[in-house]
């Protein structure tokens, strides 16, 4: 088959009205990934790589901390999982904690003194924590 009848079969099947040939360089003096190392290579020896590290010490912390703390969740719900599969544990820790406020949080909060001292103590920490102090 002739390169004519291939076009044609090829305009015929895909709907393309013509096809460009493009020749290749006579003088391939390097491409895109000679370009991008060159690049690279003048950043590097520019020395922006320290001050890039320098201001960007603070995001890093905050990004590791927040991987951390990811990865306490993920296991605290692990072991919540874990546990919640015990047979009657889940009720029994309800009955646990149910119990823990009738006998310590309940008699506290009765009192009018102790209500006045919690409510104090919860502003006090929302200010401190809003930094209205």
């Amino acid at each position: 088959m002739s390169t004519a009848a291939a076009m044609a079969d090829l305009h015929d099947a895909s709907g393309v009205s013509h096809v460009v040939e493009i020749p290749p360089d006579p003088h391939p003096e390097g491409g895109e990934w000679q370009l991008l190392v060159a690049k690279l290579q003048d950043w590097w020896a520019g020395g922006e790589l320290q001050t890039l590290w320098a201001s960007s010490r603070q995001p890093l912390t905050l990004l590791v901390g927040l991987l951390f703390i990811l990865a306490v969740l993920q296991v605290a719900a692990a072991v919540l999982g874990a546990v919640g599969n015990v047979p009657l544990l889940p009720g029994l820790l309800e009955l646990v904690g149910l119990g823990w406020l009738l006998r310590h949080g309940l008699p506290r909060l009765l009192r009018s003194s102790d209500r006045q001292q919690l409510q104090a103590l919860l502003d006090q920490r929302w200010r401190a924590f809003r930094g209205t102090v």
